[in-house]
């Protein structure tokens, strides 16, 4: 029997088709919701402008997807969508908004305004910065995604939900590395790392001067290795990596995915191959709420090297996924909260660790990778098993049946 989906839900965040990590989530997230029968809609602060369109599934991606339509609003004059979230809502009907992205953006101002408003949102610093939580008293709800995130909410006095982030197990998944890098242009006899993130700030949140500090040491005693960078997201106040690579005396081991296709074609099967033309993943950001590469890449077969902070130890299996780096300094920042800078011989020291046991067998490691994360970050199962049991929940809170209409349900059942 057909189950009620009456709830109207608008959901602010990246556009899905702007291909960063917010944008693949929200496909992943909204999609398969609609797919199950929730009207949905998306608020795009970055990747519509103009007017609503609909917008399909890319089909070649998923099968089971085609033919999903969802309406995609445009981005209005704030540029974090919190004047979209509020009139695009009341287009839309909506009776609960979501929003994926960093809360502090938000302008309480509409918020106010929005009676269902449920952030599912990063929490990437500790404590609890501050401009996040005087964002947190206009929520209905609180969502987020990692233990990491909920233990500090609750540090903070705020209870919340955990819905961790997963990935498309049948997009990201292992495939033969030497044909990956002959369509990538890379030499077939190298030990390839990969870093994939954005590139919008210097100090780099994503570890980038970290990762290239380790790197040289690794490279002095392996001249075999090198490094792959695709960066989704690049600004002219960014960490110049090729220049730093340079000054490290190793330029020519450095490969980069051109800017355009890596900004406007990163799609993720795109993504998923080049994850697969590597050895392993370099992620040792100095803050991160999730870090969806870091599953997409296990995922895929390949272990990754994170820093022991914030969400990015609860995503691997220590040994066996992939490794920890250790923090070597925090810095204070303006919103009362700390960033932490990984060290650089500890990365170091990991990549060893990471080296040998892909030498000693890599078959075993891509599969201790792939089982953990088709076991524990399969999005299917995440819709199917924590989503629509939220979404149903919400519905009977916000959109209770009456006395009548619950008889009338129990006679269709029956």
């Amino acid at each position: 029997m057909k189950k009620r989906r009456d709830l109207r839900i608008l959901w602010n965040s990246n556009a899905p088709t702007a291909n960063s990590g917010y944008s693949i989530q929200t496909r992943d997230v909204l999609y398969r919701l609609a797919k199950d029968g929730w009207p949905v809609a998306v608020s795009a602060f970055y990747g519509v402008q103009g007017g609503p369109t609909e917008i399909a599934y890319p089909s070649h991606l998923n099968s089971q997807l085609r033919g999903v339509t969802i309406k995609h609003y445009p981005v209005m004059g704030e540029p974090w969508g919190s004047d979209s979230m509020y009139f695009h809502g009341r287009d839309w009907n909506a009776n609960v908004v979501f929003a994926m992205q960093d809360i502090w953006t938000l302008d309480p101002t509409f918020l106010s305004k929005i009676k269902a408003f449920i952030p599912w949102f990063p929490v990437d610093k500790e404590p609890l910065p501050i401009n996040v939580i005087q964002k947190l008293g206009f929520a209905y709800k609180i969502m987020c995604f990692s233990k990491f995130g909920q233990n500090e909410l609750t540090k903070a006095g705020f209870s919340s939900t955990l819905i961790y982030e997963g990935t498309d197990v049948e997009i990201f998944k292992p495939r033969d590395k030497m044909e990956a890098r002959k369509k990538l242009g890379i030499p077939p006899d190298l030990f390839l790392f990969s870093m994939v993130g954005a590139n919008k700030e210097n100090p780099p949140r994503k570890g980038y001067q970290e990762a290239l500090e380790a790197f040289k040491i690794f490279y002095d005693k392996h001249k075999e290795a090198a490094l792959l960078f695709h960066i989704q997201q690049r600004s002219p106040g960014g960490f110049p990596i090729r220049e730093y690579a340079n000054y490290l005396g190793f330029a020519k081991r450095v490969f980069f995915i051109d800017d355009y296709r890596s900004m406007f074609m990163s799609t993720s099967d795109m993504i998923a191959m080049e994850y697969n033309a590597c050895d392993a993943l370099l992620h040792p950001s100095q803050t991160e709420g999730f870090g969806l590469g870091i599953i997409e890449a296990q995922s895929s077969g390949k272990p990754v090297i994170v820093q022991g902070c914030q969400s990015q130890p609860e995503l691997i299996v220590e040994g066996k996924t992939g490794f920890i780096a250790e923090t070597l300094s925090k810095r204070f920042t303006n919103d009362l909260s700390f960033v932490n800078v990984a060290d650089p011989k500890s990365v170091y020291e990991c990549m060893e660790k990471t080296y040998k046991i892909l030498k000693d067998d890599e078959k075993k490691v891509e599969k201790d990778c792939r089982d953990w994360i088709v076991e524990n970050f399969n999005i299917d199962t995440i819709v199917r098993e924590r989503w629509i049991p939220e979404l149903e929940k919400l519905q009977e809170e916000l959109l209770p049946l009456t006395n009548q209409e619950k008889s009338s349900n129990m006679e269709l059942l029956k």
